[in-house]
């Protein structure tokens, strides 16, 4: 819901629900999903058009494991904790579930900001050695060797392949 601007939904909720145009889909005017819409519209009737002047906010550890707890342990579904929860799109729970997932079932706060000077270099001589060792390794040679004749015997029948021009 990023692409509308507060005005844009408030005019969507007025538009939907007050001027009673259920027929009519404003999704195609303003260049948003039709599943987004409904979303804002659920948000706005549970919460209030006040909802939409909430700023950015921070979300602490403990409540993204409750909410993700209420998903996978609860059983209930997602679009219903986030609109309970107030979340400014269904999306954001869907990523803090999958990133726990991937975290092996622990709630990672991501840093903000740039990383600073020392710890991008020490990133960048990180890598610079993976690289060497896997450039070192006999996997990778034996790959290299591989393309490199595959790519001589495509040159080798494609020169076949031409009439002799002499």
């Amino acid at each position: 819901m990023s692409k509308l601007t507060k005005q844009d939904k408030i005019h969507v909720f007025e538009e939907w629900t007050l001027k009673d145009k259920l027929g009519t889909y404003p999704g195609k005017k303003y260049g948003v999903r039709k599943d987004t819409i409904n979303y804002l519209l659920s948000l706005i009737k549970i919460h209030g058009l006040n909802i939409l002047d909430k700023p950015y906010t921070h979300y602490s550890t403990e409540y993204k494991e409750r909410a993700i707890k209420r998903v996978l342990f609860g059983n209930e579904a997602i679009n219903a904790v986030a609109l309970d929860l107030g979340l400014s799109s269904r999306g954001m729970l869907s990523n803090w579930i999958r990133a726990y997932k991937e975290n092996g079932y622990n709630v990672v706060i991501k840093k903000k900001g740039r990383p600073t000077h020392e710890q991008a270099k020490a990133d960048r001589a990180r890598t610079a050695q993976s690289r060497k060792c896997r450039a070192a390794s006999p996997e990778f040679k034996t790959c290299c060797r591989k393309c490199i004749y595959k790519k001589l015997d495509a040159l080798v029948q494609r020169r076949k392949s031409q009439p002799n021009q002499k």
